[in-house]
């Protein structure tokens, strides 16, 4: 999960009931699997407006996608893997970042998906998948480096690994397979991921109050 909202927002609809009765008709379509496949009369249909207003709008399916995505960005998913990036202990940030981004997947997790069913019609949605790609893999990238000058990357797990292997753990696909396919809770699918994660850190001794101390040698 990025920092930001993925996709990149270029095309910022203003709040109005035509275009929430749009957006919400498009999510309609997207939790029946079928957005891919419709066609923008489709959507104007199901949306009761006409299909000229559906493309003034958004212009495109793409242009749905990005309005929904920002419709999306205010929430507090969002604002917790900000909040997450910025805690100061970095196996506690990377632990809040997972927690923060399963959030963000359960409620987002559709929209990406379906700008990658979209891409063979949709040329546009290839770079904005590419940048949420790069977006997320800065953001792992620099907490990796404070995980590895804190001394807290288990001994011979390089940080190009480490990266690798946290970006493919906080991947939208990873969370669907566990909580779609393999039917897993909120919350299982959270802790699978976080404790895959731990597997890349460096054991840690506990003190005598049951707090962590310096990872041990």
């Amino acid at each position: 999960m990025a920092s930001r909202p993925y996709p990149a927002t270029r095309h910022r609809t203003a709040a109005a009931p035509s275009g929430d009765r749009i957006l919400n008709a498009a999510e309609e379509l997207i939790n029946q699997d079928t957005f891919h496949t419709a066609t923008m009369k489709d959507l104007a249909r199901r949306a009761g407006v006409s299909r000229a207003t559906v493309f003034s709008r958004f212009g495109s399916k793409l242009g749905v996608l990005e309005a929904l995505s920002v419709r999306c960005a205010g929430g507090p998913e969002m604002r917790a893997i900000k909040s997450a990036l910025a805690i100061e202990d970095p196996v506690e940030a990377l632990e809040a970042l997972i927690a923060a981004g399963c959030d963000l997947w359960e409620l987002q997790g559709y929209i990406l998906t379906q700008l990658k069913a979209i891409v063979v019609l949709e040329p546009e949605a290839s770079a904005m998948i590419d940048e949420q790609f790069q977006e997320q893999r800065s953001d792992l990238e620099a907490l990796v480096r404070r995980l590895g000058r804190a001394g807290r990357l288990r001994s011979g797990i390089g940080e190009s690994r480490a990266v690798a292997t946290l970006h493919m753990l906080t991947s939208v696909e990873t969370f669907l397979a566990l909580r779609r396919h393999g039917g897993l809770s909120l919350r299982q699918t959270r802790e699978t991921i976080t404790r895959l994660a731990h597997t890349l850190m460096a054991p840690t001794a506990t003190g005598a109050d049951g707090a962590r101390t310096k990872p041990t040698a």
